[in-house]
């Protein structure tokens, strides 16, 4: 008992000493006080992000695709061109500017065929993008497309008809007949270097050792023929100095 009263004596001895009236006080402080140390905060590492580059997927950039092949433009000459067929009959002839080492051609493409028993038909497309025969009345008409780099080759023959006329080129008594042209038979300056307007008076099957005095359309007519033998010597076609106005 009296062991007891001095444990209790010697607590209030205490909370005296510490300015505290009673356990309660105590048990306060003792709430109150902050722990003697601190342990730190565990630490953890902040994820590393990484982007993964085409070496780590296994893609490389996809490829480009590659650009559509350009349509080239039309080219109306080259289709024209492209258009005819052998056999075809044009409204085409030369004009006679060229001269008589080059052809001028009376359009710049060919025109669509026209009936080869018409008048309006100049000259028959005998063959295509081949060796053109060459003769008396025969030519030929290429065109090379700058698009597309073909070429198209004409060979023509001269298809001629009564009362229609050619270019001649006169020198003294001798007429060479440009037989490739066509002109109006009427009266006006020519292309140089002609100088005679030629009227063809007659297209005729050549009879053997045909020449000029076959073009006598009458007998005893006295008129002044210059003849030329065409299609490789099967026609006679006879011409005149054009005389009208």
């Amino acid at each position: 008992m009296w062991a007891l009263i001095g444990g209790i004596a010697s607590v209030l001895s205490i909370l005296g000493w510490l300015g505290l009236n009673n356990v309660g006080e105590l048990k306060d402080l003792v709430a109150d006080s902050p722990p003697s140390s601190s342990s730190p905060a565990p630490y953890t590492s902040s994820p590393t992000v990484r982007i993964p580059d085409d070496s780590d997927t296994g893609e490389g950039k996809a490829d480009e695709p590659d650009p559509e092949p350009s349509t080239p433009a039309p080219n109306p000459t080259e289709e024209a061109f492209e258009a005819i067929s052998a056999g075809d009959c044009l409204a085409v002839y030369d004009t006679g500017r060229g001269g008589t080492t080059s052809v001028d051609w009376s359009v710049g493409a060919p025109p669509d065929p026209v009936s080869c028993a018409g008048e309006q038909a100049q000259v028959q497309v005998s063959a295509i993008n081949t060796a053109c025969p060459t003769g008396y009345g025969k030519s030929y008409w290429s065109y090379r497309s700058a698009t597309t780099g073909d070429s198209t080759k004409l060979c023509l023959t001269r298809v001629y008809h009564a009362n229609y006329c050619i270019l001649g080129r006169q020198s003294g008594d001798s007429i060479s007949l440009a037989l490739m042209t066509a002109v109006a038979c009427r009266r006006e300056p020519v292309p140089v270097p002609y100088n005679q307007i030629m009227h063809i008076t007659g297209v005729y099957r050549a009879p053997a050792g045909a020449d000029a005095n076959n073009c006598r359309r009458v007998a005893g007519d006295q008129t002044r023929y210059w003849a030329a033998l065409v299609d490789d010597g099967a026609t006679l076609l006879c011409t005149t100095i054009y005389q009208g106005g």
